[in-house]
């Protein structure tokens, strides 16, 4: 199942340090929000699911002009938790190895970026500034 999780730049650099990290909980197409917009398509879902976890990553920051930073990754069936919303809660440490791409929303349009999990550590410092 792919999840979005919101982070901040401080909390993705101990992620990249440490490559394993305690996540609460990820944006996932739960029943409510499968519900909720029934004739959206996957790709449609999906950008729907990373941009809420980008606008939570600011939200997290606690700037308005931060970079919005959000981890795709694939959670394994033994860390999916409650659903709370269009989120579930996440019963184990997320291993770096499950990222697939960093998404990052650079101003309020409803635009991301993706980066793949190699590019992260290259462009770190530009966040953390």
């Amino acid at each position: 199942m792919r999840g979005y999780l919101a982070t901040t730049p401080t909390e993705l650099q101990a992620f990249l340090t440490n490559g394993i990290h305690r996540f609460g909980s990820a944006f996932v197409t739960t029943r409510s929000f499968f519900e909720e917009n029934p004739d959206v398509d996957e790709e449609e879902r999906e950008f729907e699911l990373s941009w809420l976890a980008a606008q939570d990553s600011r939200i997290q920051q606690g700037l308005n002009e931060s970079h919005g930073l959000v981890l795709a990754i694939d959670v394994t069936s033994t860390q999916v938790g409650k659903e709370i919303g269009n989120q579930i809660q996440l019963l184990s440490d997320v291993s770096w190895s499950q990222v697939e791409s960093l998404l990052v929303s650079e101003s309020a349009e409803p635009e991301l970026t993706w980066y793949a999990r190699q590019e992260i550590a290259a462009h770190l410092p530009q966040w953390l500034s």
